[in-house]
């Protein structure tokens, strides 16, 4: 009986799941009996899921030298309340368009707010610009830039950001944002690619694609369906900014000392 294949493409990165189904199973994979689900172990599923979810959608828009902020507040400015912080982080992004506008750059961006007892903080994800433009259009306080590395693969971060808003998520008193995380509206969520494998089975180890490196393959099977499975993560093995690599710098040319000449000096006491 085949099984069904979920490829993800996002960006550097590409997701592969292989798993079976009531509809799709396996003659030679007999399935297990389901775990009970409870209140606890649900929540563990749905930020693991969430953190799923905003990895892939940074990996599709994000990359290289692209910015994580974290904007603070200073003691005197901060917002008395929700309604004060919404209204701050709008008037903000949209100021921030502007700039980017006149920069002839897209604004893409995720938002995540933590709102604890006393202090606020906003984290976003934005394209590459100049962060003095930032800054100008954010007086409240700091702005803390971290640039994103090459490797393509950001799932610390996405992780970092969903846990960020667990307290603050399920409190209505608490919570800026409808969700654990809100983004601008032309951000690309990237779509499966669904296959029908023929096959009873899948192999143990996977193989990459050309190209590609696999730094992570798990496998076992579903605690609470009771089928099998198999995902694993690729990662684009390239360069980037191979042009600067490239250069050889011609070797440096060494500088001959002249020697000092001395003259013999002749005593007239010998004349």
């Amino acid at each position: 009986m085949p099984y069904l294949q979920y490829t993800f493409v996002t960006g550097r990165v590409v997701e592969i799941e292989k798993k079976h189904s009531v509809k799709y199973q396996s003659v030679l994979r007999t399935r297990q009996p389901k775990k009970q689900e409870t209140a606890e172990s649900q929540k563990i599923i749905n930020e693991n899921n969430a953190i799923k979810n905003l990895r892939r959608i940074i990996n599709t828009n994000f990359g290289y030298r692209d910015f994580h902020l974290v904007l603070t507040y200073r003691q005197e400015n901060r917002p008395t309340g929700k309604e004060e912080a919404i209204n701050e982080v709008k008037n903000f992004l949209r100021r921030l368009r502007n700039i980017y506008r006149k920069a002839g750059i897209a604004l893409k961006y995720i938002l995540t707010s933590e709102y604890g007892e006393k202090s606020i903080h906003h984290h976003l994800v934005v394209p590459n610009i100049n962060p003095a433009l930032i800054q100008r259009v954010w007086t409240k306080g700091r702005i803390n830039v971290q640039p994103l590395d090459k490797t393509g693969q950001y799932e610390q971060l996405a992780s970092y950001l969903i846990k960020q808003t667990r307290k603050t998520f399920l409190d209505p008193n608490r919570s800026l944002h409808k969700k654990r995380w809100c983004g601008s509206s032309n951000l690309i969520h990237p779509e499966p690619i669904i296959e029908i494998v023929k096959a009873d089975s899948w192999r143990e180890d996977p193989v990459a694609w050309k190209g590609y490196k696999i730094t992570r393959c798990k496998s076992g099977v579903d605690d609470f369906t009771g089928y099998p499975y198999q995902s694993y993560i690729m990662v684009q093995e390239i360069e980037l900014f191979p042009e600067v690599q490239q250069i050889e710098l011609p070797p440096k040319k060494r500088r001959r000392r002249k020697r000092k000449q001395y003259r013999p000096i002749v005593s007239q006491e010998l004349f």
